[in-house]
């Protein structure tokens, strides 16, 4: 109960005294187009926001291909046949 009145008070200040939100100093100075500095940071922030998804993605795939490579070990390798499937009743089996 008091969490959603806590939420509310929050909800209702927000919407009656708007705030105006100031970038920080380095977003404001550096956002001319042709400025290397700024450049430079945008493609910092792009590396920096990338290396987890590339690293976490690295070691997921590894995992996945070391499972692939044990199954393939565990069930004979890739060039082993199907075992054939019986879906028919032979006569002997059926008792008749």
């Amino acid at each position: 109960m008091l969490r959603g009145c806590f939420s509310s008070a929050l909800l209702a200040l927000a919407l009656l005294f708007p705030v105006v939100a100031w970038p920080c100093a380095v977003c404001l100075t550096g956002a001319s187009a042709n400025d290397p500095v700024a450049d430079a940071f945008n493609w910092s922030v792009l590396f920096l926001m990338a290396a987890p998804y590339t690293i976490v993605g690295s070691i997921g795939g590894w995992l996945a291909y070391a499972h692939w490579r044990t199954a393939a070990k565990k069930n004979g390798g890739p060039n082993r046949e199907a075992p054939v499937a019986r879906l028919a009743w032979i006569d002997k089996e059926s008792g008749r």
